[in-house]
C-alpha cells in the first residue's frame, strides 16, 4: 500500500487524469502551481498526475463513431486510481472528453461505485474565467477541436450564462483542426516547442472570431495554449481563455480556495 493510498492519510488531493495529450496533462499541473498562492514547497498543494495515455482511445473518434473503442473504461480506471490516492477532487485536460456522452459516463461510473472522488466540468471553470478576464462580454469566440465544436460544448456552457458563442467559419475550423491533430506539425505531434504553423492558424483563427464580434476567445482545446500561451490576442487587444488555466484555479477553488491566487487583469489572464 503507497503512502497516498493509507486509510489514514487525508482526502484532499487534486488529481489529473493526464495523457490527453501528455503536455496537456503536464500542463495543467503547472498551471496549478502557477496559480497556487505559496512561498516555499510545503505550501504548495498535493496533486496527482497519472497518465497513462496509450491506453485510452482517441475521444473524437469514439464521439463520431460509437464502433470505435470506447475512452470510458480506461479512464474511469484512472479516476480509480486517483480516488484511491486520496484525491478530493480531479480535473481532466482535454476539453473534448467532456462531451455529455463520455463525460456522464464517467460521472456514472464513479457514483455507482460509490466512489468519493468529483469530477470536475472543464466548460463549468471556462464560463468562470470568461467573467473573470473579460467581464460583461456578450459574443465569445471558441477554438476547439471539431468534435468539440460538433457537440456545442462550449456553445452550450456560454448560452446557459448569457453569452452568444462565436465559432470558426469551415476554413478556418479546419485549419484549427489540423494545428492539434496534424501528425507534421500539429500539436498532438510537435508540442514542445510548437510548429510556428500551428500558432500562425490558431492566430488567423482568433483575427476571423474577433471580425466577428467575439470579445474574447477561449483556447477550448487543452493543446492550444502550448501554441498562444499570451493572455492576450497582441493585434487585436482581445483577451485568450485559457482551458487549462481555467481548469487549474477551478480545481484550486474546490479544495483549497484560500490557496487561489487572486485573478489578475485581462492582461494578465
Amino acid at each position: 500500500m503507497s503512502a497516498l493510498s493509507r486509510p489514514d492519510a487525508p482526502r484532499d488531493a487534486i488529481g489529473v487524469l493526464g495523457g490527453l495529450g501528455p503536455h496537456a496533462g503536464l500542463d495543467l499541473v503547472r498551471s496549478i502551481l502557477d496559480e497556487t498562492a505559496a512561498r516555499r514547497d510545503q505550501e504548495h498543494l498535493p496533486v496527482v498526475l497519472v497518465s497513462v495515455p496509450g491506453r485510452i482511445p482517441d475521444r473524437s473518434a469514439w464521439l463520431a463513431d460509437r464502433s470505435a473503442p470506447s475512452p470510458a473504461p480506461p479512464m474511469l480506471a484512472v479516476l480509480r486510481q486517483l480516488d484511491e490516492a486520496g484525491c478530493a477532487v480531479a480535473g481532466i485536460p482535454c476539453n473534448t472528453a467532456h462531451a455529455p456522452p463520455l463525460f456522464d459516463a464517467l460521472r456514472e461510473g464513479l457514483a455507482e461505485e460509490g466512489r468519493e472522488l468529483r469530477l470536475l466540468h472543464i466548460v463549468d471553470t471556462i464560463v468562470d474565467r470568461v467573467r473573470e478576464v473579460a467581464p460583461g462580454a456578450e459574443r465569445v469566440g471558441v477554438l476547439a477541436t471539431s468534435a468539440s465544436i460538433q457537440n456545442r460544448l462550449h456553445e452550450i456552457g456560454l448560452e446557459a450564462a448569457g453569452m452568444h458563442a462565436v465559432v470558426p467559419d469551415a476554413e478556418h475550423q479546419a485549419r484549427v483542426q489540423a494545428s492539434i491533430f496534424d501528425e507534421d506539425w500539429g500539436l498532438k505531434a510537435v508540442s514542445s516547442p510548437p510548429d510556428p504553423r500551428a500558432r500562425e492558424a490558431l492566430h488567423a483563427a482568433t483575427e476571423h472570431l474577433v471580425r466577428e464580434g467575439a470579445q474574447a476567445v477561449i483556447l477550448g482545446c487543452t493543446e492550444l495554449p502550448l501554441a498562444v500561451p499570451e493572455a492576450v490576442h497582441e493585434a487585436t487587444g482581445v483577451p485568450f481563455v485559457s482551458s487549462t488555466r481555467a481548469l487549474a484555479r477551478g480545481l484550486i477553488r474546490a479544495t483549497f480556495p484560500h490557496k487561489l491566487r487572486p485573478s489578475p487583469s485581462a492582461s494578465g489572464a
